[in-house]
């Protein structure tokens, strides 16, 4: 028993020790959504998981922010292209199985081709733990002046776990999240992040 029993619980803390955040940036809410608005061009690639109710799909995304241009890739559990998304808030490109389309009114459109109310000119917000400030919000404060959770525009975002990354002019780094929890209605999305990085404009 012991073979295997040890192995085990050096998995389970090991999977434990990684939720924890890696120190602490000691940056307020404002000073840190300063210091991320100010980085012009990045990136995140990591994991995602997806149930709508009724379906559930894994897989691998890319998510590169350039301004108010996104470039989003998103791959399925054995690399098989799932979709690609390019474009900025008033137009995009949507790409899937090989048929593209062009979306001028990108929310609506892309809402209506994926089955469900995404707000996607809100998520390069989201994504960096800071709430959109074009919409109303309501916040709940976390730790190390973090946001534990908001709901803004239907959605419920929860931050349970942060991460240092490096930025040019700030050390050790800033807190960026590590795993994003986003639900609407039925619909569940939990994002972990694998690594986030500034990346030349």
């Amino acid at each position: 028993m012991t073979r295997w029993l040890l192995p085990a619980i050096a998995v389970l803390l090991l999977s434990a020790c990684a939720q924890v955040p890696l120190g602490s940036d000691h940056l307020g809410y404002d000073a840190r959504r300063d210091a991320l608005t100010r980085v012009d061009a990045w990136e995140m690639r990591g994991r995602l998981a997806v149930d709508t109710g009724g379906r559930a799909f894994q897989g691998s995304f890319a998510w590169h922010q350039r301004a108010d241009m996104l470039d989003l890739a998103v791959r399925g559990p054995l690399g098989a292209g799932v979709l690609h998304v390019a474009g900025t808030p008033s137009s995009m490109t949507f790409t899937a199985r090989g048929d593209t389309r062009t979306l001028t009114d990108p929310e609506a459109d892309l809402s209506a081709l994926l089955g469900w109310w995404l707000p996607v000119g809100s998520l390069h917000a989201w994504l960096l733990g800071l709430t959109d400030t074009k919409f109303r919000a309501s916040s709940e404060n976390g730790t190390d002046g973090t946001l534990a959770a908001f709901e803004q525009r239907q959605w419920r975002v929860t931050l349970p776990t942060y991460q240092l990354a490096t930025i040019p002019g700030h050390t050790p780094g800033v807190l960026v999240p590590k795993r994003i929890d986003l639900a609407h209605g039925e619909l569940k999305l939990r994002l972990t992040i694998d690594d986030w990085r500034p990346t030349n404009p």
